[in-house]
This record gives structure tokens, sequence and C-alpha cells, in this order.
């Protein structure tokens, strides 16, 4: 399997540990059967402003097959955006 899998969850106002832990955790998984993850940046880079991380996420997400769901994507602006153009393109949505 060659595709490529996209993690989308929230990740302002928690620690920085707790998000990048998910999300690892979630891109260990993806690995393990087959995906190359893509993570968003500020998962590492917090050092943009919202709109600016938002912007670049969504760009990396649109070179993406599939847009994976972490369960709290619903309490996070940039999530919901991500999955609404995901749908909105016809891209694979899995919710976690």
């Amino acid at each position: 399997m060659n595709r490529t899998a996209y993690i989308a969850g929230k990740i302002t106002g928690l620690p920085k540990g707790d998000v990048k832990d998910k999300f690892n955790m979630m891109a260990k998984q993806l690995s393990y059967m087959g995906y190359h993850v893509v993570k968003p940046d500020a998962v590492t880079d917090d050092t943009k402003t919202w709109n600016d991380a938002v912007r670049n996420d969504i760009r990396k997400m649109l070179d993406c097959d599939e847009v994976h769901l972490l369960p709290d994507w619903q309490e996070s602006r940039g999530a919901q955006l991500e999955r609404d153009i995901a749908l909105r393109l016809g891209m694979q949505v899995v919710y976690h």
C-alpha cells in the first residue's frame, strides 16, 4: 500500500506533549498499516499563527489520499475545516 494519510485532530489549547503523543500514536498505527503519514505542522512547530498553520496544513492535506480524524476532531476548528474540505473534494475520510 503506498497511500498517504493526513492526521487531523485537536491541537490548540492542549499541552504540547499530549498533542505530540496522540498524533505520534496514530502515526505509528498508520505506518504499521503501510501508510506514509503526514501530520499538521502545529504538532511540531508552534511559531506560526493559527491562520498560517491551518493554511499550510491544508496544502499538505491536499497532497494526501486520506484524512484520518482523531476522536477529538469535533473540538477543533482546524480539524473541522480540514474534514469539510476533504469531504467536499471527495477525499476518503476515516474516523477513529
